[in-house]
């Protein structure tokens, strides 16, 4: 069989370009991300076929073309280049911002921070044909198709009041890759196994059995076991995914709008939230969690350097996601809300940084004006600063995010605390009503002054902590 990924190799100059309403970076200015999107993929209608897999060789970049300054090329280049790469070195080049003008250099560098790569480069290519295989047996082996379910009508989806499934009305148009064992589990404890990927026969190795049902097993069925009430949840689940992915980046036309490319990458995120949620039955999907996908599948969505990597964006998406979601979950759980790791403690450990960096201000937000943290910094804390700011410099915030030693939430929550020392003057001055409007809309900022404060912070608690 054919090797769906190929050679690695360095990139060649892409030969498509980006349409410039397209592109959020071409839209914005300064502070942006680091490579200019290719053209958005052809149109492919969604099913749960192949998702994850692609007959096209790999091509993961590993060179630094000419045009960035002689030196943080050199840097970048020597590390990525290197058999084995050097994780520190490549989080302290990345904390600085990956270059705006580097073409295909983000998405390779976030794969190696969200664990998708391991350091070894002799391995990317095991790696990624394994994951991508696992994830297209994932949605082989929990997408439900009433299609597929034992003795009902041919017609079933278009039959007076059914609820056709919204993941599967579209098809990826990838090809099939047979999974790979893997000791890798996913978040929740589902590892992907051996057998067919999505398109495969249903008597491949490993795939689900499409076992006849009982005559008790129909659509009016409450039974616990029935595959068909299984189907309904899953539809109800689908449906809250729907509407939250129709209201993704409404000014990105990548996500939004009538074109066949955009209904395409809404159909990519209902499905792999979808699975994550199948996946983690103790969370679930939550309202917030596709903006945390949404910027991973752009990214690998519109890599110009890397083909093989566009067509399996939603896989590799996937299991970034999921790394993402390993130190963020517990701000989706509802359960641990009053707890010690839920998001009402990190509210609470952002309160104390701020009263720690600025004791004026955190008595006149908190206890002058009654200004809780949980009043404007909930969706700072939860959606990681991806609607406070545009779409690339959140990607900028996005890469020191990911590559601080210190962690992902403590990065998140001097980047905070340094949104509010940025505002102080405003905040000091304002009443309560213009402060929660301020802080709820927070007003366009150049994102390299917020993570200069950050910074500040970080060596002042380093000071505190040796003192």
């Amino acid at each position: 069989m054919a090797d769906p990924l190929g050679a690695l190799a360095v990139p060649t100059e892409p030969q498509k370009t980006t349409e410039p309403e397209d592109d959020p970076l071409v839209q914005h200015g300064g502070g942006g991300s680091a490579a200019t999107a290719s053209q958005q993929p052809p149109a492919a209608p969604l099913t749960s076929s192949a998702p994850g897999s692609s007959p096209s060789s790999a091509v993961l970049p590993l060179a630094v073309p000419a045009q960035l300054p002689a030196a943080r090329a050199a840097a970048f280049q020597a590390v990525l280049a290197s058999e084995v790469v050097d994780m520190q070195r490549l989080r302290a080049l990345a904390f600085d911002g990956i270059p705006d003008n580097e073409r295909g250099l983000r998405p390779v560098v976030w794969r190696l921070l969200l664990g998708l790569l391991p350091p070894e480069r002799a391995q990317w290519e095991r790696v990624l044909r394994r994951r991508r295989a696992e994830y297209a047996q994932f949605c082989e082996e929990l997408i439900l198709d009433p299609k597929h379910l034992a003795h009902t009508p041919a017609n079933l989806e278009a039959a007076p009041g059914s609820h056709p499934n919204p993941l599967l009305s579209h098809s990826s148009g990838a090809s099939s890759s047979s999974a790979a064992n893997s000791d890798d589990g996913v978040l929740g404890g589902h590892s992907g196994g051996g057998g067919g990927a999505p398109g495969a026969s249903e008597s491949a190795a490993g795939a689900l059995a499409r076992l006849a049902l009982s005559h008790d097993d129909h659509p009016l069925s409450t039974s616990s076991s029935s595959r068909w009430k299984a189907y309904f949840q899953d539809v109800e689940v689908q449906e809250q995914i729907e509407r939250d992915v129709a209201r993704t980046h409404p000014d990105m036309h990548f996500f939004s709008g009538a074109s066949g490319a955009a209904a395409t990458h809404r159909a990519h995120l209902r499905r792999a939230l979808f699975v994550f949620a199948k996946l983690n039955p103790g969370l679930r999907y939550v309202q917030g969690m596709n903006e945390l996908y949404a910027p991973l599948y752009w990214l690998y969505r519109t890599d110009p350097c890397d083909p093989p990597g566009v067509e399996a964006a939603e896989a590799d998406a996937f299991f970034c996601f999921c790394d993402l979601m390993s130190e963020f979950r517990d701000h989706f759980c509802q359960q641990l809300d009053n707890s010690t790791v839920g998001i009402r403690a990190t509210l609470a450990r952002l309160s104390g940084a701020v009263r720690a960096a600025d004791e004026e201000l955190w008595e006149h937000l908190e206890r002058a004006q009654r200004i809780n943290a949980q009043f404007y910094a909930f969706r700072w804390i939860t959606l990681a600063l991806t609607q406070e700011f545009s779409f690339p410099d959140a990607m900028r915030l996005w890469d020191s995010l990911l590559s601080d030693p210190a962690g992902r939430t403590d990065c998140l929550l001097r980047l905070c605390t340094a949104m509010l020392l940025h505002v102080r003057q405003q905040l000091l001055e304002g009443d309560f009503a213009s402060n929660m409007k301020l802080l709820q809309n927070y007003p366009p900022t150049d994102v390299s002054l917020i993570l200069q404060r950050a910074e500040a912070l970080k060596r002042m608690k380093s000071v505190i902590v040796l003192d």
